[in-house]
C-alpha cells in the first residue's frame, strides 16, 4: 500500500515540478491528484457503508481548502523560482513567511477537520485518516523540496 501511494505522491509532485506552472496546469494536476487521491483514501480507510456518507461529505469539504493550500504552495515556489537568480534578503523573508503561513493554515484546517471527522467516524477513525494525509503531504513535500535548489546551492555549482 505504502508504494502505491509513494508512486502516485511522486507522480503528483513531478507533475507540480515539471515547469512553472499556469493556473489552467495547477487546477489540472489538482484535479488528477484528487481524483488520485480519494481512490487512495478510499482503498486505505476501508470505510463502512454507514460511515461512508458523512466521511466524503467532510472529506470534499477538505479537499476544496487543502487545493487552495497547495495552489499557494505552488504559487510561492514560481515566485521563488523567478526570484532565484537575484534574491534578495526581502524577497526570501516574503518567501518564508507566505510558506509558514500556508503551512500554519494547514495544520488548522488538519485539525479542524479531525474535529469534524471525529464527530461523524469515530476519533480513531479520523486519526487514522490524518495519519494518512500526514504521510502523503510528506511524500509530497519531500519530493518538491528534494527538485528546488536550495538557496545558494547554484551559485555554488557554478564555481566549482
Amino acid at each position: 500500500m505504502k508504494k502505491f501511494i509513494l508512486l502516485s505522491c511522486f507522480l503528483f509532485g513531478a507533475m507540480i515540478l515539471k515547469a512553472q506552472p499556469t493556473v489552467d496546469e495547477i487546477n489540472l494536476i489538482q484535479s488528477a491528484y484528487g481524483m488520485e487521491k480519494r481512490a487512495i483514501v478510499e482503498q486505505y480507510m476501508k470505510l463502512t457503508e454507514a460511515e461512508a456518507a458523512n466521511f466524503w461529505k467532510a472529506y470534499d469539504e477538505y479537499e476544496v481548502k487543502r487545493k487552495e493550500y497547495g495552489k499557494r504552495r505552488v504559487d510561492n515556489i514560481v515566485d521563488y523560482a523567478n526570484n532565484y537568480a537575484n534574491l534578495t534578503d526581502e524577497k526570501a523573508s516574503e518567501l518564508i513567511k507566505k510558506s509558514l503561513e500556508n503551512q500554519v493554515s494547514f495544520t488548522k484546517l488538519q485539525e479542524a477537520t479531525f474535529k469534524k471527522m471525529a464527530k461523524v467516524i469515530a476519533p480513531k477513525r479520523a486519526a487514522q485518516f490524518i495519519q494518512l494525509e500526514n504521510y502523503l503531504e510528506t511524500v509530497i513535500r519531500l519530493n518538491i523540496q528534494d527538485d528546488i535548489p536550495m538557496i545558494g546551492e547554484l551559485d555554488d555549482t557554478r564555481k566549482n
